[in-house]
């Protein structure tokens, strides 16, 4: 697990410019018309794309871009799982394609979450830099 997360933290930036292309793709399919039009969608996006944007800050860990990031983070989070809530409501009413939305309301909110996660975990969680600390003495 530690290997994983220490990949995902030391390509943070990938992870930012691979946010701001889903954002891009999602919006163009929206402006396109080829998808209904969701204030719900269109917030989790917006969200994920201002997040990814500040993962290519040159300081993405300095405290006022975490805190700005937490709160974007945050509140495309709680639309997420206010947008779970509804479709589930009309997958029981019988929507023909409930599960897609199901599954799409939750990846984003998985994303927007781990997002949060990698900018608020500390650089020290890598374990190259972990190896290279000096133990405290026990004196």
């Amino acid at each position: 697990m530690d290997a994983l997360l220490g990949l995902l933290l030391r390509n943070l930036r990938l992870l930012g410019v691979l946010s701001i292309g889903l954002c891009a793709g999602t919006w163009a399919i929206d402006l396109l018309g080829w998808v209904h039009p969701c204030v719900y969608c269109r917030t989790q996006r917006s969200a994920i794309g201002m997040v990814g944007v500040m993962m290519l800050l040159p300081q993405p860990r300095a405290w006022v871009s975490r805190y700005i990031a937490a709160g974007i983070c945050f509140f495309g989070a709680n639309i997420s799982s206010a947008q779970i809530f509804l479709v589930v409501r009309n997958i029981n009413d019988g929507e023909p394609f409930g599960m897609v939305n199901l599954v799409m309301a939750t990846g984003a909110l998985f994303w927007l979450l781990g997002q949060a996660l990698l900018l608020f975990l500390p650089e020290d969680r890598l374990p190259e830099v972990r190896a290279t600390r000096i133990p405290k003495s026990a004196g």
